[in-house]
This record gives structure tokens, C-alpha cells and sequence, in this order.
């Protein structure tokens, strides 16, 4: 394929454009140099040193050796060459294994919430909302990006991300017609493919956004502006931004180089990497309502408008691992937490290998006739024989690590496991003899994790509020598609499985609809049931139309939202069997008394072990109440207004 030339135009932005620019260069900088002098950056960057697993580096030296034939590594106990050479230099990968740890034991499911409604107004929506803030879990693969996001948290002590609408459309050749004796003569057709089109989730790069000064823990209304810095490849930066009118000054190559908050291995890497990069920079502001999409390489405003969220609400969500302190966002990672121990025990752990090793191969003295040593002194290696004068060979008797040493390599783990709060027990270790002792030792490990789980939830909750109102915005806006003829719009409707909600015509010169306009509105398929005109949670998914089976009014949500931290995390098959049997043995007792006296609580005890009522309670106890009056068949409301209570139907 041949390469695209790109034409790159001359820039010469408007006064307001230059205005815009010179406030962004401005203030960027001014949140880049508060974060320098914060110095948090300086432990992120000994964060990611650490986690690779690597060899210590001794005065520039790596203590390995390769084969030169099959290109294998491994480790030997040197006894020529550098003095020093046989010396241990393992660095344990403590780091590593903690974080993995954190993310498999933290991230295994969707999370859930319970919504509670402001007002009575939204009381009949809250299903509907949780239903569709589930489904855009599912549909938008936000698990990962939520892995990405503790990952960075544990990693640096601080993760961000951002929620927004997306949608990704580009042009294909459709093939119409196939010639199998020659492939020349097949026809095709272009059409637009929708790849993605709803609210997604994407975790940002703690190193590329900054947030404003003063931004407070838990308080994401502190939070009154940010900017964040996003590559793309020019081929999707053009999918997405082509529209823009001053794209096309940015031209193929626009990457950003931050020479101030970049080492010099970054910088090398990145001139090795593709060319076709342009850095795109989004500052957002609630409280001036704006939105600005930003080329700094070249200071380019691409945009300039209110803020796109109908809310006023800013894209971004974060959390701190633990707090720094009461005023910081930035939180104190696993890295800062277990540095010192950690330090200490690889230089513990490295002196008992050489100890071992200097008791195993020993190094000797033997008589000879040469003169003594010019300096007087004798480095000990292992395996080395010295020349003394007038004396036999004698080993240099060197004990092997004692019990101290092991014990005390043993009490530095101990130490880092209890400072991380990620212990061997929730790594995989098993501890105890008994099932009981196991499961105690399990939920023990848990709660050194409740800090951080509840930093992960209110991130949740956040990116729920951003979500739902994303939500409301895109999916009460119908696709507008262009069809030439009525039976060109009946093929699309056949072929899609759905019906336009509105139709307009450009009638031409002989009165005849010449190009049809349709209005569509999503179709989504959610865990949700119609009940009595009502939508409830429901196990079976359907389909529902928007503008048709869910109304328009019904989208906009107010409420509460709590985030369940045991939700996401890993279950356990031992302690899940033990809670349903301890369930059933509190129910068992309880369902002979009927309904009419131990429905409510028997619910209330399903529902705070986070089970569903419908899958423990008997099929009459689902059964819809009868009502208190009955006129021409027609079910009346309660006194003082209040509907009846309906139950599941089969």
C-alpha cells in the first residue's frame, strides 16, 4: 500500500484561538509545576523501577552470564575474574506479586449497587437505571479498565480515569455481488459500520493528567477543573477528530515530548516508536462550562466549547490507595509502604546466599615459596586457593547461615505482608487446619483491605453518576439515517431488526420524496421485567426500544448511589457455600409461620446476605397480593394511595 501524504497547512488562529492557547500554555504548566514540587512523581518513577523484575546493580555490573550457543541465562557462582563477581544480587519481586495479587483478589466480577431515589418521582426508575448502568458494564468491557485502574492505584497510589460518550464509525466495502471464476467483476458497495456507539470507560495515564490544585480526597465537587493528555495514531486520531475545523493544520506527526517530566530512557524509547502520533490535550472547567481539545506540539485549539455532559459534570474519577493526608489526593502506594522493609530484606536475603555459598565452597590456604602479599590483605572468595609461606593447606571455615538469619529473613516478610495488607492467606496460602480456621483466617486478611476497596467504590460511584447521565443524553437523541428511497429504508429495517420512530422527505422537482430522513432510537437488551407497567430487576434479559417500551422521561435519574465493595471481589467457594447454609438454617424455621407474618423479614434476611429473594422463597410467597377493592375487573389503589405490592410472576 502506498504511504498517505498528508498536507500540512499553515496555522494562523484567531485572536480568540491565541487568547485560548496562552491560557492553556499558562496553566498547565502551573499545574505540572504544583505536582513537581509535590515530588510524587519521583515515587511513581521508583514504583515502576521496582515492579520490573531485575537484578540489583552493583556499580553499573550485571551478574549473569550467557551461553553463547543456546542463548540461555543463568546464574553462576563466579570464582575468577572481578573480585566481586560471585556476590548475590537478587532483587525479590515483591512488588509484582502484591500488586497481581491485588488485582486478581479485587477484580473478578461486575460491581453492584443499590439506588436510592431522591425523591418519589424517580422511586419507580431505579431499576430501569441500575439495569442500564450494568448493561454498560458488560457491553463496554469496563472490567478491564477497572483492572487497569487498581492497577495503577496499588502501583502509584493514586489512579484516574474518564467516562464519555463514544462512538466509532468508519466506511467499508460490503461485497453485493461474487463472480467465482473472476474476482475482478465482484461488486461491493460502501457502507458506514458502527463499531461502538454508547458511554465508555477509559483509564488514563497518572504521568499525563493533572487535576486542579485544589482537589480534596472524597470530594469530587473540589475537583474544579483537569487536563489530561491522550496519543492516537493518525488513522484514529482522523476517525475521530476529521470533523474539526482545524484538523487539518495538525498534519501526520504531532507527538508532545514533556522534557520536564520525562526521563531520558522515555525520550529514546518514544524516537524509537512510530512517527505517526499526535497528542491531543482535553481541559475541562465546570465552573467556567468549558471544554477545550488542545495539540500542545503545535498549540493548536482544535475545540473550543461548553462542557458536552448536559450535567456539568467533568469526565474524570479518581482515588487515592490509602490517603497521604487529609488535604492530598494523591495516596501512598504499596512501593511507598514497604520500601524500607523491602530494601532491608533483599540486602538480608543477598548476605545469607553469599554466606551459604562461602560455606560450601570454601576457600583454602596452602604453602608456597613466593613472598607475601604486597598489600597484606585477602579478599575472601569461594573456591580460590592463596599462597601463604611456611604452613599446610587450611580451609577458611566459614559457618553456614544460622537460624537467626532464616528467622529473620522470615520476620521481614512477615512485615511487608502485614504493611501492604495483602497477606499469604489471601495469596493463596493456606493457614490453619480447619475449614473454620481457614475461613477465619480469609475474612481476617479481607478487612486489612477495606481501606482501599472503599477508594474503589467511590470511584465507582462516581464514574456511576457520570455514566447515568451520559446515558440520558445519548440515548434521548435518535441516529438520524438517510435513505434515496422508501424501499431502501424497508431493506435497512429488515436487516436491522427495527423501526424508525420518525420519517421526513425532501420532496424533488415532480412532487416525489426524493431522500428520506429516519429517526431510530436505540434498542437494548437489559435484565429487567415489565410488571404492571413497571420495570424490575429480573434474571432473563429482554429487549426494550427506547421512546417505545422505556419513555424518554424515564431516563433522567436522581438519586444515591452505594457501591457494594464485596461485589467485585473474588468469591470464595468456601466461605459462599458456608453463608447459604447458614441462610437456609435461619430460613427453614421461618417459612411454615406463611407470609402473612414472616414475608417482610424473611425478605429483609435475604436481601442483607445479597441474595435474591425470588431464589429462596416459596412460588405462593411471589404470588401478586390481592387487591383491597375490585370494580369491573379493574385493580383499584390501596387507601392513602399507595399501590400493591406486586411480587414476581413465573
Amino acid at each position: 500500500m502506498e504511504e498517505q501524504k498528508v498536507e500540512e497547512k499553515t496555522y494562523n488562529p484567531s485572536d480568540e484561538e491565541r487568547l485560548t492557547a496562552e491560557f492553556l500554555d499558562k496553566r498547565i504548566l502551573e499545574m505540572k509545576e504544583y505536582r513537581r514540587n509535590l515530588g510524587i512523581e519521583k515515587e511513581w518513577r521508583e514504583a515502576d523501577a521496582e515492579y520490573i523484575p531485575t537484578k540489583i546493580q552493583l556499580e553499573g555490573k550485571k551478574r549473569f552470564e550467557q551461553d553463547q550457543d543456546t542463548g540461555l541465562r543463568s546464574r553462576m557462582v563466579k570464582i575468577t575474574g572481578d573480585e566481586d563477581s560471585w556476590r548475590s544480587d537478587i532483587s525479590d519481586p515483591t512488588l509484582l506479586a502484591k500488586i497481581q495479587s491485588a488485582i486478581s483478589i479485587i477484580i473478578d466480577r461486575n460491581p453492584k449497587a443499590v439506588l436510592s431515589a431522591l425523591i418519589k418521582k424517580y422511586e419507580k426508575t431505579s431499576d430501569l437505571t441500575n439495569g442500564l448502568w450494568q448493561r454498560n458494564w458488560k457491553i463496554s468491557g469496563s472490567k478491564q479498565v477497572l483492572k487497569l485502574f487498581v492497577f495503577n492505584l496499588a502501583k502509584y497510589g493514586w489512579a484516574v480515569a474518564r467516562t464519555h460518550p463514544c462512538i466509532l464509525k468508519y466506511k467499508k466495502q460490503v461485497m453485493t455481488e461474487y463472480d467465482p471464476e473472476n474476482a475482478e467483476n465482484n461488486k461491493y458497495e460502501e457502507r458506514e459500520l458502527v463499531k461502538y456507539n454508547d458511554v465508555k470507560k477509559q483509564n488514563l495515564d497518572p504521568y499525563r493528567t493533572w487535576i486542579d490544585e485544589a482537589t480534596r480526597p472524597y470530594d469530587q465537587n473540589s475537583m474544579n477543573e483537569c487536563y489530561y493528555e491522550i496519543d492516537y495514531t493518525y488513522d484514529n486520531a482522523k476517525l475521530e477528530f476529521e470533523s474539526y475545523k482545524n484538523f487539518d493544520f495538525i498534519g501526520k506527526e504531532a507527538r508532545f515530548i514533556d522534557a520536564e517530566n520525562q526521563t531520558d530512557e522515555e525520550k529514546k524509547q518514544q524516537e524509537k516508536e512510530r512517527k505517526d502520533i499526535i497528542t491531543f490535550g482535553f481541559y475541562e472547567n465546570y465552573l467556567k462550562d468549558k471544554y477545550i481539545i488542545y495539540v500542545p506540539s503545535k498549540k493548536i485549539v482544535l475545540y473550543e466549547g461548553y462542557l458536552p455532559n448536559d450535567d456539568g459534570l467533568i469526565s474524570l474519577w479518581h482515588a487515592p490507595w490509602i490517603l497521604r493526608n487529609a488535604n492530598s489526593p494523591y495516596g501512598i502506594s504499596l512501593w511507598k509502604i514497604i520500601k524500607g522493609k523491602k530494601e532491608l530484606y533483599d540486602k538480608a536475603m543477598n548476605m545469607t546466599m553469599d554466606q551459604l555459598v562461602l560455606s560450601i565452597l570454601k576457600m583454602f590456604f596452602y604453602t608456597g615459596t613466593s613472598d607475601l602479599f604486597a598489600d597484606g590483605k585477602i579478599k575472601i572468595k569461594p573456591g580460590r586457593g592463596k599462597q601463604i609461606q611456611n604452613g599446610d593447606i587450611k580451609w577458611l571455615e566459614v559457618p553456614g547461615p544460622g537460624r537467626e538469619s532464616w528467622e529473620g529473613l522470615k520476620y521481614l516478610k512477615s512485615g511487608i505482608d502485614d504493611d501492604s495488607g495483602i497477606s499469604p492467606t489471601i495469596e493463596g496460602e493456606i493457614t490453619g487446619k480447619t475449614l473454620g480456621e481457614i475461613l477465619h483466617a480469609k475474612e481476617a486478611s479481607l478487612k486489612r483491605l477495606k481501606t482501599p476497596l472503599d477508594n474503589i467504590s467511590n470511584a465507582i460511584e462516581n464514574d456511576a453518576y457520570l455514566t447515568i447521565s451520559w446515558m440520558k443524553q445519548i440515548y434521548s437523541v435518535p441516529e438520524i439515517k438517510k435513505f434515496a428511497t422508501s424501499s431502501e429504508l424497508m431493506d435497512y429495517e429488515k436487516e436491522s431488526g427495527t423501526n424508525h420512530a420518525g420519517l421526513y422527505g425532501k420532496p424533488g422537482e415532480t412532487g416525489e420524496i426524493e431522500e428520506y430522513k429516519a429517526t431510530f432510537y436505540p434498542e437494548l437488551a437489559l435484565h429487567l421485567e415489565d410488571k404492571g407497567g413497571r420495570l424490575y430487576e429480573s434474571k432473563k434479559s429482554r429487549y426494550f426500544k427506547i421512546g417505545k417500551d422505556i419513555k424518554l422521561e424515564d431516563l433522567g435519574w436522581k438519586g444515591m448511589i452505594d457501591v457494594i465493595p464485596t461485589s467485585f471481589l473474588a468469591p470464595s467457594e468456601e466461605l459462599e457455600k458456608q453463608r447459604k447454609e447458614k441462610l437456609f438454617n435461619y430460613l427453614v424455621p421461618v417459612i411454615p409461620m406463611g407470609p402473612e407474618l414472616m414475608k417482610k423479614p424473611a425478605t429483609q434476611l435475604i436481601k442483607s446476605a445479597d441474595e435474591d429473594p425470588e431464589d429462596w422463597l416459596p412460588d405462593s410467597w411471589l404470588e401478586e397480593e390481592q387487591p383491597l377493592f375490585i370494580q369491573n375487573q379493574a385493580i383499584l389503589p390501596a387507601q392513602g394511595g399507595v399501590t400493591p405490592q406486586t411480587g414476581a410472576t413465573g
